[in-house]
């Protein structure tokens, strides 16, 4: 399911910009069904972006498209094929008041099949001690495609990840916090910070998968801070700082010790998100294996086949083994895509829901929970489960389920129907 291997040209959008005023209303998003953006394929465009404080009045937001998530089509026979964007945003401060609005319009020319990432950026005049709220609408005109995002601007502590913007060796924007072994961080702090140095601690830390949704297992909201080495660094002229990732785990970036903030990094296993060992697969199976079956597969001398025979077992037959197989690990590897925070998505709540009962029909998000859906809305029959943010100094992205007892029969019935060859 992960494609970022394969995009290795990274370019800069040729770029046709025209700029207008936008005063556009807002949905609620806890109002609109957003189930589309947990289903692949259907949700075409997947945007990745920053958001930088550049210095104590400048907010830039990178973000960056890959082109076969574009239409490419020409209007003749003898023209090129090109891609139209459009990305349009407002700026809202606290009184939800648009103080700032655009379009951009940009063109690539070329064919998606040339992996590459479109990148963009867009300047922000802001203040400190302010939040904002960033309403982005990316648009592919040729195929009439529309994606609406909500990002938060907190200007509020210049110690916090939104002063720190990370590039690979060769000055590229690093999107992602999760990376892989032995890369080198090159991390930039805002002008606004003015420490000389920040220290790296480094926390060696397997996290647990998460529990059934009828447990009463309780959330750990405060990840444990015992660091396993710390390294303090300092800032060249460039306001940079250097460091490798070199251990599994997390790595956290602080300019100040009594503020539980900075970005954070982590790097679960090679080829993460997609599922890179049998030791990863095998791991990954305990939410429909037995505790003896599990011990079994991770114990056995040869793990493929112990694993292919468990499938076997199931399914009845090779055919269908192969499509339960590709169906659930394809659900791990979309886990890891979607729901990925300080631990891997396929061990949290959301991950936990959506490798055995499928993506949800209808999805409610807040800037405090999400709500999913499985059947028609209102319906007795159907499935509910909620979601509500957590506060997290880690990561944005930690949704805790709220767990009740009346799921236990549903999700006995979706794992026998896993181990009965069915795809629930």
């Amino acid at each position: 399911m992960s494609i970022s291997k394969e995009l290795h040209i990274l370019i800069l959008f040729i770029a046709v910009f025209f700029s207008f005023s936008s005063c556009s209303t807002t949905e609620n998003a806890s109002n609109r069904n957003v189930a589309g953006i947990y289903m692949s394929g259907i949700n075409l465009l997947e945007p990745d972006y920053k958001v930088f404080h550049e210095n104590d009045t400048l907010t830039s937001f990178y973000f960056r498209l890959k082109s076969e998530d574009l239409l490419y089509t020409k209007k003749r026979a003898d023209s090129t094929f090109s891609a139209n964007v459009e990305v349009s945003y407002e700026l809202v401060d606290e009184l939800e008041q648009i103080i700032d609005s655009s379009t951009i319009r940009y063109s690539d020319f070329g064919q998606h099949n040339e992996k590459k990432f479109l990148e963009g950026l867009i300047s922000l005049k802001t203040k400190l001690n302010s939040t904002y709220s960033l309403i982005v609408s990316f648009y592919d005109v040729n195929r009439d495609n529309l994606l609406k995002k909500k990002i938060s601007i907190n200007r509020t502590s210049v110690h916090n990840s939104q002063n720190f913007i990370a590039k690979d060796d060769s000055g590229m924007i690093v999107y992602k916090n999760h990376l892989l072994p032995n890369f080198r961080v090159h991390l930039q702090k805002s002008l606004s910070n003015n420490y000389n140095s920040g220290k790296i601690s480094y926390f060696h830390i397997k996290h647990p998968i998460a529990k059934p949704p009828f447990s009463e297992a309780e959330k750990n909201e405060n990840i444990p801070l015992k660091s396993d080495s710390i390294l303090t660094l300092d800032f060249d002229s460039l306001n940079t700082v250097e460091f490798t990732i070199d251990g599994t785990g997390f790595f956290l970036f602080q300019t100040n010790d009594d503020i539980k903030e900075g970005p954070a990094f982590f790097c679960f296993q090679n080829n993460f998100p997609e599922i890179g060992d049998l030791d990863n697969m095998i791991e990954s199976m305990r939410y429909i294996t037995t505790n003896e079956e599990y011990t079994g597969l991770l114990q056995a001398e040869d793990k493929k086949n112990a694993m292919d025979n468990f499938w076997l077992e199931i399914a009845g037959g090779t055919d269908r083994a192969r499509t339960l197989i590709k169906e659930y690990f394809n659900r791990v590897e979309g886990a890891n895509h979607y729901f990925t925070s300080y631990l891997e998505g396929w061990k949290t709540d959301r991950g936990l829901i959506y490798i055995i009962y499928g993506p949800p029909n209808i999805v409610y998000k807040s800037k405090d929970y999400e709500n999913w859906i499985y059947g028609e809305e209102n319906n007795v029959m159907s499935m509910n489960f909620v979601f509500y943010k957590s506060k997290n100094y880690l990561t944005n992205n930690d949704y805790i389920l709220s767990r009740s007892a009346m799921y236990k029969n549903t999700w006995y019935r979706a794992v026998d129907t896993w181990r009965s060859g069915r795809i629930f």
